[in-house]
């Protein structure tokens, strides 16, 4: 009933992404790559939404699709496919108008953390497998050219991914509003963590919380739509942690030892709410 459905041909694409990966991921992508696959799905589901079906966040169920071939695989092919990462674009809109009359749209994705694989840990705030085309907004042109101020971009270190092999750091993106505005936003992945392969730990779900400038408890969510805010309301973004890579009790100590030392870990800190 709602957005979140796609089409056949975005199911494809999910398909080719995954075909690809544990076919040969450094040729060229062309028609011949994907001459062996079919892609076989019943018209109607979620993945293959017929009019009158909305489909405006098409691009989520795309990542869904792609992880679901990719958890089913990625036992038997761990030197190409990796643990379950953040998953989600984590497409993100803050709108407004300023106090001289001028609307102002800012519209980004989100990085995350991705799984670890076989032999090396995850790569910390990259771009989900569906994404690549869009960009974050850089700190200094967001506050040049809108009514926010960044008060924090930084690896997200709560605990989740752990494993022999750990999963990449989200990013935590914090936006103080210096006048009225509203948010829309679809993160994924906010309820069920990433995925974690041959005895690791899953990763941790994204989630954007909302801390008000006249108090009270964050207000936690995975999406919003035209939620208002006010002057002084902060809009915290948090990606998730990709899931681990064999038990955590394998980890190599010096690879401990170095998580600590970076700042990828902090075994003190159980999450960013204040």
């Amino acid at each position: 009933n709602g957005p979140s459905n796609c089409t056949q041909s975005v199911l494809i694409s999910a398909a080719r992404a995954s075909f690809k990966a544990i076919t040969d991921p450094g040729f060229p992508a062309c028609d011949g790559c994907f001459r062996p696959l079919e892609v076989v799905c019943p018209p109607g589901t979620i993945f293959t939404a017929t009019r009158p079906a909305a489909t405006s966040i098409y691009f989520e169920v795309d990542q869904m699709a792609s992880d679901l071939i990719w958890k089913a695989l990625a036992p038997a092919l761990p030197e190409r496919l990796t643990a379950g990462h953040y998953l989600s674009v984590c497409g993100t809109v803050l709108s407004g108008r300023d106090e001289s009359g001028r609307d102002w749209l800012l519209i980004e994705p989100q990085v995350g953390g991705w799984g670890a694989g076989e032999g090396r840990d995850g790569e910390n705030g990259l771009f989900c497998v569906g994404d690549g085309e869009t960009y974050i907004m850089p700190v200094e042109v967001a506050e040049h050219r809108y009514p926010v101020r960044m008060e924090q971009l930084s690896l997200n270190t709560e605990p989740g991914g752990m494993g022999r092999y750990r999963g990449g750091r989200g990013v935590v993106r914090e936006y103080r509003l210096l006048g009225p505005a509203t948010l829309t936003a679809s993160f994924g992945r906010h309820k069920v963590r990433p995925w974690a392969v041959a005895g690791g730990e899953p990763g941790t779900p994204n989630r954007i919380e909302l801390l008000r400038a006249a108090g009270g408890a964050a207000e936690v969510m995975g999406k919003a739509s035209r939620v208002p805010l006010a002057a002084g309301d902060r809009v915290r973004l948090v990606t998730g942690c990709g899931g681990g890579w064999g038990p955590a009790a394998d980890r190599d100590p010096e690879q401990i030892e170095r998580d600590q030392r970076l700042g990828y870990l902090n075994p003190h800190k159980e999450s960013w709410r204040e």
